[in-house]
């Protein structure tokens, strides 16, 4: 049996599916071989540009407990239009933490016009090195971590109304966005890949208000995500961009630098 890193064993988690004792014959090369195939479709080079349209593009001052502890910058690009679309989320997130640093690198690429989620790729620095990759079959979601303990893997739900969330990325909840136009509240399955759990959550509309974007204030749509341990708090433009990011119980607040 392996474990998780340290960081992630102190978020609970304990997978059970591992390299040599995986209890499904077969389900562990099939991971290995979509992982692969996730790695280099994802390595690849871009579209050409008249394809490529950039959506969004910036940077959050990321603090925590009211001390500013890092930056995180990201690019979303869409290939192709409607059914067709191919969204591709791009971050890095560095972390100057008591503890030492930490970053994330993330890479993900949705489909179609409710931005479904196919492959998932983050990479975690400091605090015990690991590697999550994550993609969708039919209705599951298969996750594999590779860390310096090992490799473990493990089945998720990926039916309708199910997400992939990390709370560390704040710009990861731009896979929100299809979900916006339902003021009366949303029931969504949301996956942590990071935390290793998945959970029910609401996502319901509170009211529009003013954000502070740089030294401009911007009129925004706030919405609220919970269920489970804590809620998380998201703040979008009309655009859909989103303006900031507060999570109450862990302290974590996520802040536009601009909209230039």
């Amino acid at each position: 049996m392996t474990y998780l890193p340290d960081h992630l064993h102190r978020r609970g988690v304990y997978i059970q599916y591992c390299d040599r004792s995986f209890p499904r014959p077969g389900i562990a090369m099939l991971v290995k071989q979509r992982m692969t195939l996730i790695a280099l479709v994802l390595a690849l080079p871009g579209p050409l540009s008249g394809q490529n349209v950039s959506i969004d593009e910036g940077a959050y001052r990321v603090s925590l407990n009211g001390e500013v502890v890092g930056r995180e910058e990201f690019s979303i690009r869409r290939v192709g239009m409607g059914d067709q679309a191919r969204l591709h989320l791009r971050g890095k997130v560095d972390l100057d933490l008591p503890n030492g640093l930490r970053s994330l690198t993330l890479a993900v690429r949705a489909e179609g016009t409710e931005m479904g989620v196919t492959a998932y790729q983050l990479k975690v620095e400091g605090g015990g090195d690991s590697e999550i990759h994550v993609s969708r079959s039919g209705r599951r979601f298969l996750a594999k971590v590779l860390s310096s303990r090992g490799e473990e893997v493990r089945e998720f739900r990926a039916g309708p109304g199910s997400i992939l969330l990390d709370r560390d990325l704040a710009h990861v909840h731009f896979l929100l966005v299809p979900f916006l136009s339902n003021p009366s509240g949303v029931s969504l399955s949301v996956l942590s890949p990071l935390a290793g759990e998945q959970t029910r959550m609401t996502f319901s509309f509170e009211g529009q208000e003013e954000v502070r974007v740089g030294t401009d204030l911007i009129q925004g749509r706030h919405y609220r995500l919970e269920g489970g341990a804590g809620s998380r708090d998201i703040w979008f433009d009309e655009q859909g961009r989103i303006l900031r990011v507060v999570i109450p119980s862990w302290g974590y607040v996520a802040e536009r630098e601009s909209l230039g």
